[in-house]
């Protein structure tokens, strides 16, 4: 079975389960219930509840299904590259119809690109605010051979100059070999001078963005459930 096939399968048990990610609605309505209410209640009435409790009856299936839909949330990012020539990228979180539709995880993160084939990953900061707090999460961004290009549009431009510099210096022989290194150091020594540091921004009361990493959910399943999801959360 392939790795979208898959993807739909585990999608799939949730709904049939009613068995959606903890703290997020399920991909699709669940089932109703074939028990009153007084019977739920009755039977699963804890006084102290935990997650791990929770989960503890559900099917194996249907935990790794709700493994995988956690992750998917914060795994995957739309990107808008219609800035890129100025160095611009622009990112948000999936939708919830586009988690399910496997958008920027089997096919291009780009907005308004469907290409399938060729895909590779890419690892960005996203930057973003939440609860008054600036926050930066590595978010990976799933671009096809077209939309790669203009991610790293601006490392081909420096390439390009770099290029452009060495067939200057060949022209120009030993001495406008020097000419040019003269000037690429006056550069550097301008880059180096001055900017306040990040030390400094934060005395002058800025507040440091907190950097936020994946995150899986721990268990006993975890190491089990990470081979099962291996190939379905491509890194490349």
């Amino acid at each position: 079975m392939g790795a979208y096939e898959r993807h739909r399968r585990l999608l799939a048990s949730l709904a049939r389960y009613g068995a959606g990610a903890r703290g997020q609605d399920p991909p699709a309505p669940a089932p109703l219930p074939s028990r009153t209410d007084a019977d739920v209640l009755r039977d699963s009435f804890r006084f102290i509840r935990s997650d791990a409790e929770d989960a503890a009856g559900d099917p194996w299936e249907v935990r790794l299904a709700r493994r995988y839909y956690a992750q998917l949330y914060r795994e995957y990012a739309i990107a808008d590259l219609s800035r890129h020539r100025e160095s611009r990228l622009g990112l948000r979180w999936r939708t919830q119809r586009e988690v399910v539709a496997g958008k920027g995880q089997f096919s291009c993160g780009a907005v308004g690109c469907e290409e399938r084939r060729g895909l590779a990953s890419f690892e960005v900061p996203f930057a973003y605010c939440e609860a008054g707090r600036s926050r930066v999460a590595l978010v990976k961004v799933r671009l096809c051979p077209k939309h790669a290009l203009q991610l790293n549009h601006r490392k081909q431009r420096e390439a390009e100059a770099a290029a452009g510099r060495a067939r200057k210096r060949r022209r120009a022989g030993p001495e406008g070999e020097g000419r040019v290194a003269r000037g690429r150091e006056e550069e550097r020594g301008r880059d180096a001078s001055p900017g306040p540091s990040s030390q400094e921004v934060a005395a002058q009361g800025a507040p440091a963005p907190e950097v936020r990493g994946h995150s899986n959910p721990a268990g006993g399943d975890a190491d089990e459930f990470a081979a099962f999801l291996e190939d379905l959360l491509p890194s490349a």
